[in-house]
């Protein structure tokens, strides 16, 4: 029987269903007797006690605040309407941004460490106390947590929580596999070990170490001005706790990619009011992508390998290796969940604000206060989330119609007012990027091959968007859909940024299509979301492909990083050496000294042009220190405060004898095992 007024869809929600109302209790705090205020000081100060003296012991204590309870208490306060996996995914997002900033402030103070960690710990445990006993008018109730609502929620939104489960056991399983594996041959990296991993260990590690407020731990001596905060957050997050900090790294790398997925499972939900379409939207979101598996089809006809052996020595989603045709946007699972841990914290938060403001605006004053508040602070998490966010957030106002609310000025303040908090990091990197920098118009993204056509051009986003982009464009004639040039202006909007302006690489620039790709899974799941379950299953069977083949070649890829050899010595540089301490190394984008946590002064040239400084100067004073005897290496050494010069092993090419660091008065070998070298300035 046809859906009606009288008989909804069995997976329909009320579109504009009545807000709880706001405590009508009068503004002000309500005070807690001394006896009461008596007991939870001493309890902060005894789980900080605690927590300094057995530091596992931050792990119960200290990593609840800075992952969950305060954004748990707030957003139950301001948007208590939400379905329960958007309040727990904002939860987590608003307490890690507010604690990663909170402690970026106080350790500008007197530096950063356990302390400074702690501090900010235990104000965050009194101002969740304070949020609590706080009374406005734009503010819910506090409720109590029962096992009955629990239990209600996981009965109402029980796919929204088993998808979501899926995805973070999935990049967790993939991490913790093959993330940072021992091998005979070395330690394996996933899939990407030419990029990212040891690059957000050093910046991570060397923050643990002291290096703050951050230098670039590649290129030291100049400001950090990059997107840092992804790994600022672990290194705090490992700091209170002493724990090691690639763990950490992987569990928040799942985390958050499960945080993605319940913030589109809910804001699918708020838009469209189907069960159902957001279930299929945020699969599309987490496991789906293009068709770069037909280049594992002409590989395999090819002949010369197994498919097995193709599939874990090759990434068949987001290749940029080999030839037509093209396969350059990357899927979700490709580098979102993976490599890219400023997107993969960045992104959440994205959603996370447009999700509050689709569903508080024009009601809830303090939900879009804290929507401001999460656009501002997720700057220095995710550079291109944060001007998406205000940009997807005008295209809602404008295409859903709610500039016609009659509290829009008052919204608009509200949103706008928090971007004061974004211009500490952002300023710096603008202003960084200068002659150097990559930030410049463009007449199409050059990944796309414009100079063959337009057909090539359409062939090459057809395939690389896949199945769920068509649909998604087929969608667009659906004139049923709630909120429909809402999405397709998202999707516009995106689609356009990397084809009218670069910002950094062209390769990060597929950020935005990752940005894009969740409002076009929003748009395929209305148009499907009748089809026979079977064929629903095979277009999301069809759609995952790609994304599956590079999963496997991130859990199977054999590919080293570092030798046994260099992970010995990087361990041992980093217990044995001073945490200040700057070494000279080649510019190799992975080294030992990254693992350690220490600086070094060249790196691989690209990743420092990226953030607008210019690697030529130093990648000739490299070049001479290593070529150019002892003499030369002292003097140009002490241009960067250098007092290490390390060997990884290899034959350098001078063209001539290099520099005979261990037969020199004026260096002293402090290491030398496993063809693995460090040298010290004697004295």
């Amino acid at each position: 029987m046809a859906a009606s007024a009288e008989n909804p869809p069995v997976d329909a929600i009320e579109p504009d269903a009545p807000l709880p109302a706001p405590d009508a209790a009068p503004a002000g705090i309500a005070p807690l007797s001394p006896r009461r205020l008596a007991a939870v000081a001493l309890a902060v100060v005894g789980l900080a006690a605690a927590t300094w003296a057995f530091p596992p012991v931050g792990l119960i204590a200290a990593w609840p605040m800075l992952f969950f309870v305060p954004g748990w208490v707030l957003i139950q306060r301001v948007a208590p309407h939400l379905p329960a996996p958007g309040r727990v995914g904002l939860a987590i997002v608003t307490s890690v941004y507010l604690s990663a900033h909170l402690v970026n402030l106080v350790a500008r103070v007197d530096g950063f460490g356990r302390e400074a960690v702690l501090v900010s710990v235990a104000a965050i445990a009194l101002a969740t106390i304070l949020l609590l006993r706080f009374h406005h008018p734009w503010l819910a109730a506090p409720v109590r947590p029962s096992m009955n609502r629990v239990l209600e929620s996981a009965r109402r939104d029980l796919a929204g929580w088993v998808v979501s489960a899926a995805v973070g056991l999935t990049v967790l399983g993939i991490l913790g596999w093959n993330g940072w594996r021992q091998t005979t041959d070395g330690f394996v990296s996933g899939g990407w070990n030419w990029s990212d991993l040891l690059v957000h260990v050093s910046i991570g590690s060397s923050i643990v170490h002291g290096n703050f407020p951050p230098e670039v731990p590649f290129f030291a001596g100049v400001p950090l001005t990059y997107h840092w905060f992804a790994d600022f957050h672990g290194a705090i997050a490992a700091t209170v706790a002493r724990v090691d900090i690639i763990p950490v790294f992987f569990l928040t790398s799942a985390l958050f990619a499960a945080v993605l997925a319940m913030l589109v499972w809910s804001l699918a939900l708020t838009l469209t009011h189907r069960r159902g379409v957001a279930t299929i939207a945020v699969i599309i979101v987490c496991f789906g992508g293009g068709l770069g598996w037909l280049h594992l089809i002409g590989d395999v006809l090819a002949g010369g390998s197994t498919p097995l052996d193709l599939v874990t020595r090759n990434s068949y989603d987001n290749s940029w290796a080999g030839g037509w045709p093209f396969f350059r946007i990357a899927s979700m699972m490709s580098t979102a969940f993976l490599p890219q841990r400023a997107t993969t914290l960045g992104l959440p938060g994205l959603v996370a604000v447009v999700l509050l403001v689709v569903s508080c605006l024009g009601r809830r004053p303090a939900a879009i206060l804290l929507a401001g508040v999460l656009a501002a602070l997720v700057a220095p998490f995710d550079f291109y989330a944060y001007p998406a966010s205000y940009a997807i957030v005008l295209t809602f106002v404008i295409f859903a119609g709610r500039w016609r609310s009659p509290f829009v000025a008052r919204d608009a303040a509200l949103f706008l007012v928090p971007i004061v908090l974004s211009i500490p990091f952002v300023a710096g990197a603008i202003a960084q990027q200068g002659d150097l920098g990559t930030l410049k118009p463009v007449l199409g993204w050059s990944d796309a091959p414009f100079a063959d056509g337009p057909a090539a051009v359409l062939f090459f986003y057809l395939t690389n968007l896949g199945l769920p982009f068509v649909l998604a464009l087929i969608a667009v004639g659906s004139r049923g859909l709630p909120n429909r040039w809402f999405l397709v202006a998202w999707v516009a909007a995106m689609f356009l940024v990397p084809n009218l302006v670069v910002v950094s690489s062209s390769f990060d620039m597929n950020r935005f299509f990752q940005m894009m790709w969740i409002a076009v899974a929003v748009l395929a799941a209305w148009l499907i979301r009748r089809w026979p379950a079977p064929v629903v299953g095979a277009v999301l069977a069809f759609s995952a492909i790609s994304p599956v083949l590079v999963g496997l070649w991130h859990l199977w890829n054999p590919a080293v990083v570092l030798s046994v050899g260099q992970q010995t010595a990087g361990r041992w540089i980093e217990v044995n050496t001073p945490d200040d301490a700057i070494f000279i190394t080649d510019s190799n984008i992975n080294s030992p000294v990254d693992l350690a946590g220490r600086r070094r002064i060249s790196t691989f040239g690209p990743f420092v042009s990226h953030l607008g400084y210019d690697p030529e100067q130093r990648g000739i004073d490299t070049t001479a220190i290593y070529c150019d005897g002892a003499a030369t290496a002292t003097r140009l050494m002490a241009r960067y405060a250098a007092t290490y010069v390390l060997s990884p092993g290899g034959v350098l090419d001078c063209g001539h004898e290099p520099t005979d660091f261990g037969a020199s008065s004026q260096f002293e070998t402090v290491y030398d095992a496993n063809g693995v070298k460090v040298w010290r300035l004697a004295g």
